[in-house]
């Protein structure tokens, strides 16, 4: 019984003697960096920036950077001993004070890296230039390169070999990493095969569906045309990071610098290929190949240069080394754009010998661009100027699309032509082209005419109303002469399933436009409403009414849109799916919707817009006689250029301005840019050829002082159209001789004219009546 008590007895202490080994042996102190190291990067961390740094602070940098390269001196002999001792002898302390040192070098140079930093220029210049400090700094950090590839390669040695150990010992942590990189990799297979039905899925769910798809549905769609570089690139980079995490394998993660440079800079540079190509469509296919060699030549570089100095940092940090790579690099991209510039070099002198006017110091590159040694310098500075030049004229063309910059360019522009245009001497040599004669130079417009692309998106609304089996009755108002007649015939050309029937309101009103529709419908001109509507509620067509000139219908005045809401009221109450629209001057239309506020008469109003520069000058170059008969010249018409004007000819640019001004006077109206293009016409006296010169829009101070009521008379009569002085009596409540002194007052001026005892506001006033009246805040254009 004793016996087996002092086994059990011994078996313990055995046990106990064990444990405590194995726990001394599985704690023993992990190497660290020495205390010297410790204390200087301490005190680094303790410095301000440059800019907070005081002279003492200053000086203290310089001592901390001579202490660290003495002590990386001294470290990395002992370094060198160590490895030395550890290739002969071996053994786990040998490798500990490896490893320590190893630490320390490390922590020398990131203190180093940031001392440099933090010092001024010159010492930081002194210090990793080419001069003899530079160079012998160089020559100890490539002594140090080579021991720490010594120590990388024991350590991988060693990890090795403890890899082995570990995997007799437990193979679990090893296969886990191996099933979750074979995990990765299946998910990689499965992606691979199924991507193409994946990315057609996502196509038909959230681009398909919708005219424009959200940003992010838009990045998503662009980043799959390299869905299988992207993921290889995931799947390699979780690879390395799952077995980095076995210790053994640590180093593994320094490929992940490769794989992100090299792959996804592969991936960088196919989207960037691929976006320029898209928007070089319109480019010849030479300059999209100079772009697309331009591209990967720089890209390429900045992948290499990316690489080489990542590895740099991470073995050695910023010291001298990193600063001569950086400057090796800098050599190598002068380079890559000098063969850049040699590439463009006949192209960019082609492109810059088409643009007539540049400046001195182009003309200077150009007479140079054959010279041995200054083609490179003078290709340079003609690519400098190009871009610049292309820049303005973007800019420019960019900023047009914004109507208050494109009028105040066009206000400044007319300026500039007036002042040019008073200083010619050979303006008396010319005289105004009059009457019908004009006509014969700017054509007026037909059935035949060209139509300009105009008002769609207006066109397209009513349409959904109008074209439909649904009754509907609708408003299209817009300036007088803004279109508004040509827009409604071609929504009676559209209709298919009813029968067009256009109207032309007449002055009288309502009684006339009934006797019309009656006709129009198969009726006698006698018929009254109730024949009407009746016939519209039995009959087996199907009507689209459009009734223009409905503005004839409304007086400004109390009660004056009884005649609107009586046609209004029998066209709704036809009840068979016939549908009506109404054409309404913009200037009645304000009258009428303020007068029914939010009472509902109309199913829909749509407005005209506006006409850009763009389409007015379609316009006056489909108007223009093109016969030999009648030719009309812009010679002569001294017009400053134009940064947003592309290259063209001196008549063209002319042309081209001359639009400029006439849309802009006219506001986007056709009608009255018509009217003074025909004003501008004047004729030599002694060769009989016709010029285009700057018209001379009518100007008077006197209606911008003029007294309201007299403002209110000219507001009616532009809502009216036309107007007798008893219904402007009527509508500005001024007695009759009020009435007919105001216009015997306007008709001396010319601002009115009549037609059968009723005024009518003159073409030609027209413009400048309606920009004072709207500038009063009595009439919205």
């Amino acid at each position: 019984m004793r016996s087996i008590i002092r086994l059990l007895l011994l078996s313990i202490a055995l046990m106990s003697s064990f444990s405590y080994a194995s726990w001394e042996y599985d704690f023993q102190p992990m190497p660290e960096a020495k205390q010297v190291a410790s204390d200087i990067a301490e005190e680094v961390s303790h410095l301000p920036e440059p800019l907070f740094m005081t002279a003492k602070e200053s000086r203290k940098v310089t001592m901390l950077l001579t202490a660290v390269i003495q002590e990386q001196n001294k470290q990395r002999l002992m370094f060198s001993d160590q490895l030395r001792a550890y290739r002969s002898e071996g053994g786990e302390e040998a490798w500990f004070e490896v490893e320590s040192s190893y630490l320390t070098l490390n922590s020398l140079a990131l203190s180093k890296q940031h001392l440099l930093e933090l010092t001024d220029t010159t010492t930081r210049d002194h210090l990793t230039g080419f001069g003899p400090y530079g160079v012998t700094q160089f020559k100890h950090e490539l002594l140090l390169t080579q021991l720490n590839a010594q120590y990388l390669l024991h350590f991988q040695l060693r990890s090795f070999k403890a890899l082995l150990g570990d995997v007799l010992i437990s193979p679990i942590p090893v296969i886990w990493a191996g099933f979750k990189v074979l995990f990765i990799y299946f998910g990689l297979v499965w992606w691979l095969a199924n991507n193409r039905r994946l990315i057609a899925l996502f196509k038909e769910a959230f681009i398909d569906s919708t005219n424009k798809p959200p940003f992010w549905v838009r990045i998503i769609w662009y980043l799959s045309s390299a869905n299988r570089a992207i993921a290889w690139l995931i799947a390699i980079t979780l690879s390395l990071r799952v077995l980095s995490a076995i210790p053994s394998l640590q180093h593994l993660i320094f490929l992940e610098i490769f794989t992100w440079w090299i792959l996804g800079g592969s991936i960088a540079i196919s989207f960037i290929l691929e976006l320029t190509y898209r928007h070089s469509r319109s480019t010849s296919p030479e300059v999209v190949a100079l772009r697309l060699s331009t591209i990967r030549r720089y890209v390429w570089s900045i992948i290499v240069a990316g690489v080489i100095l990542q590895i740099s940092m991470r073995t050695l940090g910023k010291g001298t080394i990193y600063y001569w790579i950086y400057s090796a690099l800098f050599f190598w991209f002068v380079l890559v754009t000098i063969s850049v510039l040699r590439l463009w070099r006949e192209k960019v002198f082609n492109t810059v010998e088409h643009i007539s006017e540049r400046p001195v110091w182009v003309q200077w590159a150009v007479a140079r661009k054959d010279s041995l040694l200054l083609s490179i310098v003078a290709t340079a500075t003609a690519i400098a100027w190009l871009i610049t030049h292309v820049l303005k004229h973007k800019l420019v063309a960019a900023l047009s699309s914004f109507s208050f910059f494109s009028q105040a360019l066009a206000y400044l522009f007319r300026i500039e032509v007036a002042k040019q245009t008073n200083g010619n001497n050979q303006q008396s040599q010319l005289v105004r082209v009059r009457g019908g004669a004009t006509f014969n130079y700017v054509q007026p417009g037909n059935f035949d005419s060209t139509l300009i692309e105009y008002a769609n998106d207006e066109i397209k609304q009513l349409s959904q109303y109008l074209l439909s089996d649904s009754p509907a009755v609708c408003v299209l108002s817009g300036e007088r002469g803004v279109g508004t007649t040509t827009a409604l015939r071609t929504l009676l050309n559209k209709v298919k399933n009813a029968e067009p029937i256009y109207l032309s309101c007449p002055y009288a009103g309502y009684k006339e436009l009934l006797a019309h529709l009656a006709v129009s419908i198969g009726l006698d001109e006698e018929s009254s409403e109730i024949q009407v509507l009746a016939h519209l509620r039995k009959s087996d067509t199907t009507y689209l009414i459009a009734i223009d000139n409905a503005q004839r219908l409304v007086k400004p005045m109390v009660g004056g849109l009884a005649e609107l809401i009586r046609i209004t009221n029998l066209l709704r109450r036809s009840r068979k799916n016939h549908r009506v629209v109404f054409g309404i001057e913009k200037a009645s239309w304000r009258f009428v919707d303020r007068a029914r506020g939010e009472r509902l008469l109309f199913d829909l109003v749509s407005f005209l817009p506006r006409w850009s520069e763009k389409q007015i000058g379609q316009l006056l170059d489909t108007r223009i006689n093109q016969t030999e008969a009648f030719p009309l010249s812009f010679d002569g018409l001294m017009v400053p250029k134009q940064w947003d004007q592309d290259e063209c000819t001196e008549e063209e640019r002319a042309k081209q301005g001359f639009y400029r001004i006439l849309w802009h006077y006219s506001d986007g109206n056709p009608t009255v840019a018509l009217r003074f293009f025909r004003f501008s016409l004047q004729k030599d006296k002694e060769t009989q050829q016709v010029y285009v010169r700057l018209f001379k829009a009518p100007e008077s101070q006197e209606l911008e002082k003029m007294p309201k009521p007299m403002l209110a008379v000219l507001r009616s009569i532009v809502q009216l159209e036309i107007a007798s002085p008893e219904v402007l009596s009527d509508c500005t409540q001024l007695t009759i001789a009020e009435i007919t002194g105001t216009l015997r007052y306007f008709q001396s001026r010319g601002y009115i004219e009549w037609t059968e005892d009723q005024a009518r506001i003159s073409d030609h006033w027209f413009r400048h009546i309606t920009n004072v009246l709207d500038r009063q805040h009595l009439l919205v254009k």
